[in-house]
């Protein structure tokens, strides 16, 4: 069981409660402890301490931040994953927590987001550059190409 070296304790507990506020990932710790100058070896013990005492729990992580980013956000699920993965978190922590959201949520969602864009399109004269622009903002927002044209059909 690894344990946290002693020069290390005053930044272990800096980095435990900045977990006990908000859900954390080991990325996020790790870059945290980075700008504190501890070096990687006592950071990934640090992480791992945190890890066995449930401050980090990346199926925990996952579902957090794909809730928050579909509900607040309103994004698609390829930007969600996208989001996760640039984040190093395990594959099949971020496919259980997508799976956890209806895709009715990610419907809804879209056609907001849509019925949002045409308004703000609504001076584009040209019907195929306005459908174009439509098409690719959805996409920004990580909504797959099948769904967008669904939508739009």
């Amino acid at each position: 069981m690894p344990t946290v070296p002693t020069e290390f304790k005053g930044e272990y507990r800096k980095v435990e409660r900045y977990c006990a506020f908000q859900e954390k990932c080991a990325f996020d710790v790790r870059k945290k402890l980075r700008e504190s100058g501890v070096p990687h070896s006592e950071s990934e013990d640090i992480i791992l301490v945190l890890i066995e005492k449930g401050f980090i729990d990346h199926d925990r992580y996952c579902e957090a931040f794909a809730n928050d980013h579909v509900k607040i956000k309103r994004w698609g699920i390829q930007k969600i994953k996208a989001g996760l993965k640039a984040k190093s978190l395990p594959s099949l922590s971020i496919e259980r927590a997508l799976k956890q959201i209806d895709n009715s949520t990610f419907r809804e969602n879209m056609n907001y987001l849509m019925k949002r864009k045409i308004n703000e399109l609504s001076t584009e004269k040209d019907p195929q550059k306005q459908k174009a622009k439509l098409i690719r903002y959805l996409a920004s927002c990580g909504y797959e190409l099948s769904m967008i044209l669904e939508n739009l059909g």
